[in-house]
């Protein structure tokens, strides 16, 4: 027959594991919403995310994809970006 203690004991084990379930659980959902999968090798970026980085506005990224600046692909309804077209873009760019 199991004691008070060893009841206690058994809950505060199993409290220690549920924190570590619900860290786990915290750090998969942090990576699920910053992790960008490899299509073929290569990132992806939205609209949202080249507006950042290039600091430029969402109509702005409308006139370099309408005037052929910036190649882009269509998927699912989503517009994405390559990031590897991105950075060439920059450097051919790049004065000093």
């Amino acid at each position: 027959m199991e004691t008070v203690r060893d009841l206690n004991m058994d809950m505060d084990k199993m409290q220690v594991v549920l924190s570590a379930i619900h860290s786990v659980s915290r750090r998969i959902k942090e990576v699920a919403q910053t992790h960008k999968p490899l299509f073929g090798g290569e990132h992806f970026l939205t609209g949202e995310e080249v507006c950042e980085r290039l600091y430029i506005s969402p109509r702005t990224l409308q006139d370099y994809r309408d005037k052929g600046i910036i190649p882009y692909t269509q998927f699912a309804g989503k517009i994405l970006y390559k990031a590897s077209d991105l950075e060439r873009l920059l450097e051919e760019n790049y004065s000093v």
